[in-house]
């Protein structure tokens, strides 16, 4: 696995941070909630205290506070970036096949907390458009 950060080619929408005043996402891998950090069309980062097995896929499931539904499928660690402490780290991880229709509802999910934590008012198609569009990091 590469220390070097994934490039993405979506936005990163953060999910976890000071803006946000109580998790928006829930994530679990493999059975096991884990925070996670940021989340992609094409993937995400989450908080873990060692470096997962890069050559793995394993099975994960979003869910966002007060909506229905979960979005579902694998996903694969691409990267992992040690922290402050020897007990944390992040993760980045691609999805390698969403279940069913996650990957459409992943990206309405994304469009609402983008437009609900934005500092100025967004339009509905302004939201995803940053959500579909390019990594502006």
């Amino acid at each position: 696995m590469s220390e070097v950060n994934e490039r993405r080619q979506r936005q990163r929408i953060m999910v976890e941070s000071t803006h946000v005043p109580a998790p928006a996402f829930g994530l679990e891998c493999d059975g096991k909630a884990i925070v996670v950090r940021d989340v992609s069309l094409e993937g995400f980062s989450m908080h873990v205290s060692t470096a997962p097995d890069s050559q793995a896929e394993f099975r994960f499931v979003l869910t966002r506070v007060g909506a229905e539904g979960a979005v579902s499928g694998l996903a694969q660690a691409v990267n992992f970036v040690r922290g402050a402490t020897a007990e944390s780290g992040i993760a980045g991880c691609h999805v390698t096949r969403y279940d069913g229709d996650g990957k459409a509802r992943l990206a309405q999910w994304l469009s609402a907390h983008v437009a609900a934590v934005a500092g100025v008012p967004l339009t509905e198609q302004e939201a995803r458009d940053i959500v579909s569009g390019p990594s502006l990091v």
